[in-house]
Parts: structure tokens; sequence; C-alpha cells
């Protein structure tokens, strides 16, 4: 947060001091802003529903054709569950059958016994029996080789019996080709599988449902809305109240701490509206108003001209919020202005309050001001024949008890004017000290 700036100021933004009216009540607030919440998404919702309704009769009515031709076109596949599977296994079946059956002849006289594979292993284990007597393990080898026959005979057997039942129908495989077609087609528009068609069915049921009873589902929704609204209103009004009494008791504090600040004759308040909408918070706009001089009305705080008076006006605020305002760093220019004495040590003791959980930053022609800081910078200016330069560079502990009596005597830096230097900043070091404990 920048404060001498007004375009770079959050505060001036009402949206943003609402945040604080918030952030200062939030023990108070939380649960009425949570619930406000809550109903404002279910308000939401709803609304949001009952405009996507609102459609005109000549659109409703292409959107029942089209919902209607949809579920009669899925609905007159009257597709099974798995269907799409066995009907690709039979089509790859049949339409490979030539191929098949081809194969399995050749594969079928190759292992046969019309001199195939079998009719050969069948003679050696005939050779194999005649002479098995004779050596024991030659009685091994037979009944191996009477296996492998017997196995063969059973793939013969087995082979045999495949190719007698297998058969061709160009009426089939016609039929097989045009369903997995029709499903295809299905699956190209509605889903890619089975599964994600019968959702889309049930998805477009549910449609033309709404839509066939329009009128009905519209007065539901304007009901619902209507219930939703006196709900939210009721919750808005509720937050509304509570934010009032933290914005009293806030306005209250922010104008005390501006008579400290010599706003002797200051005027603070909070100023409410009420939005044309809802909106998660609730329908409140709020605004922070101030008059600076008596019989002055009271002016939102991005007209009070002075960057100076409104830097003082931030701190004040800034100071009772200090411990609920997440922002980290606070950059304070101008505050000096137009002030000295007591209001200077004010302001500096103020943003000393603040310093214990913002790292804060300030520029200032004050010595009240700088003698506060825990770390000074000094920052110059030197002219070049190529332009202006600027120079920052940080101050170690004597360096920065000179600048500050440079600041308090002017050119000629005396010993008497040191001594006041090193008196304030022990001061200053003494009264953060006191603000710790």
């Amino acid at each position: 947060d920048i404060h001498g700036q007004h375009e770079h100021q959050s505060l001036l933004y009402p949206d943003r001091q609402l945040e604080i009216l918030d952030a200062y009540g939030k023990d108070g607030l939380s649960g009425f802003l949570e619930e406000t919440a809550l109903l404002w998404k279910e308000y939401r919702g709803v609304k949001k529903a009952l405009e996507d309704y609102q459609i005109d009769e000549s659109e409703r009515e292409r959107e029942v054709s089209l919902l209607q031709y949809e579920i009669k076109e899925i609905e007159d596949a009257s597709l099974q569950p798995g269907e799409d599977e066995e009907l690709e296994k039979a089509y790859r079946k049949m339409a490979n059958g030539k191929k098949i059956a081809e194969a399995l002849g050749e594969v079928h006289r190759l292992t046969g016994y019309e001199e195939g594979a079998g009719d050969a292993v069948g003679k050696a284990v005939s050779e194999l029996n005649a002479i098995a007597d004779f050596d024991g393990q030659l009685e091994e080898l037979a009944r191996s080789l009477g296996d492998i026959d017997n196995l063969l005979n059973d793939f013969n057997r087995e082979a045999s019996g495949y190719l007698e039942d297998f058969t061709f129908s160009e009426e089939d495989f016609y039929e097989t080709e045009t369903r997995l077609d029709q499903i295809n087609r299905l699956k190209s528009k509605y889903g890619s599988t089975l599964e994600e068609i019968e959702k889309y069915l049930r998805r477009q049921q549910e449609k033309l449902q709404k839509l066939e009873n329009f009128e009905a589902e519209k007065k539901r929704l304007t009901e619902e809305l209507r219930k939703a609204e006196d709900k939210l209103e009721k919750s808005s009004e509720r937050l509304s109240e509570k934010r009032k009494e933290c914005a009293r008791s806030l306005a209250s504090q922010i104008g005390e701490g501006l008579k400290e600040l010599n706003f002797l004759s200051s005027d603070f308040e909070i100023a409410f509206s009420r939005t044309p909408g809802y909106g998660r918070n609730g329908y409140d706009a709020v605004e922070f108003r101030i008059s600076t001089n008596p019989g002055e009305p009271l002016k939102p705080l991005s007209r009070v001209v002075s960057g100076g008076e409104l830097s003082r006006i931030m701190l004040a605020i800034k100071s009772i919020l200090a411990d609920r305002d997440e922002t980290e760093t606070l950059i304070f220019d101008e505050i000096d202005t137009g002030i000295s004495g007591r209001t200077a040590q004010k302001v500096s003791e103020k943003m000393a309050g603040i310093g214990k959980s913002h790292q804060v930053l300030c520029i200032t022609h004050l010595a009240q001001i700088a003698a506060m800081a825990d770390h000074h910078f000094e920052i110059s200016k030197t002219v070049e024949s190529n332009g202006t330069t600027t120079h920052i560079r940080e101050l170690d502990e004597e360096s920065s008890v000179r600048e500050l009596a440079r600041i308090l005597g002017g050119a000629e830096i005396t010993p008497a004017v040191l001594e006041s230097a090193r008196e304030m900043k022990e001061l200053a070091r003494k009264l953060k000290q006191q603000q710790k404990s």
C-alpha cells in the first residue's frame, strides 16, 4: 500500500473499504459472511438455471425435435451390452472364412493319417513297439511317441470337426456387417462405447422431459429462485445490520485517531448504500467519508485534496487495523506535510505501532518521524551532463545521527545539534520499547 499518491491507494476504493470493515469486525461478522456467501452461491445457481431456460417457443420446438430424433435413433437400435464386441469377433471370422478354411484344410492334410505327419508318426510307433522289449529306454521312447500319436489323433479329430461345422453364409455376413455399421455410426455421434451411448440417451431423455414440461419446469425454477432470493435477502439484511454496528465502532475509533493526528475538528463516518444486486458479501456498499474543517460536508476520501492529510487519515485507519490488515508493506509519502511538533511525534508513534506487525517505509523531512525508524536510508540526487541520477544508501548509527542533526540544524551541524539528535533517537528507542511491553 502506498500512501501519498491517490491513484495507488487501495483504501480509496469502496470495495477495499468494505474489506477493511469486514476485517475489523471479523469476529462478529464471520458467521454472517459465511451464511450469506453460501446462500448467494445457491441463488446464483438457480438464477443461471432459470436464465438458461429462457428460450423462445420456436427454439424450444427445434430442440425438442432434435432430442426426439436422437432418442428414437438410439432406442430403435436396441443396443445390448457387449454386443459390439461379439459382432466384431463374428465379423472377423466370417470376413476371413476362405482363408480359415484353406489354411485349416492344409493343416489337417499335413498332420493327418493319409501321407501326413499322423501317418508317419503311426508307423514310427509301430517300429518302436516292435523293439521296445529289448531295452527299457526304448520302452520310454515308445510311450513318448505314443503320446504324440494320440495328441495328433485328437488334434486331427477336432480340426476335422471344426471344418465340418464351419460354414459361410452371405446373409449372416451381410447382417453382421450392417449391424456393426449401425453401431459405429451411433458411436461416432453419441459416444465411443455402448456405455457412453446409454448415458447420452438418459441425458437427452431428461432434457426432453424438461422441455416437454417447459411451463411447469419454468414455474418450478421461478419459485425456487424466489425462495432462494428471499433467504439471501434476509441473510444480507442480518449481515448489513451487524456491519452497521461494527461501522459505528470503527468510525468512532478512527475519529479519535484523527484528533491525535491534529485533525481537531474532523468528523468521520462510514456511509452505507445498497448495490443493485447481490454478491457473495451481501448487498452492502460502503464509503469512508471525512470532513476536516468545521461546517464542511463529509466527503469521500478520494476527494480529500491534500496528500499529507490523506496520508495521515490512512495512518489513523491503519493504526486501528494493524493486527487485521494483511498488507505486508506500507509506504507513507508526504505524511509530514503541514505538521510539526506534537502532531509529528504522534504520527511517528503510530507508524512505529504499525511497524510491529508490518514493514513500514516512510519518506520524510521531519526529524521526529525519522528518529522513530529502525533503519535509515538517505536519498540524494546528482545532476550530470547526461541527466539526473538518484542515489540511495543505508546509514549506520553514526551517519543516521548526523543526518538527523542536519535536518534539525540545517547546513551547520554543531555539537549541541548532534547531542539533540542523539537524545531524539534515544527517546524514540524508549518509546518503541514501551510499545512492545
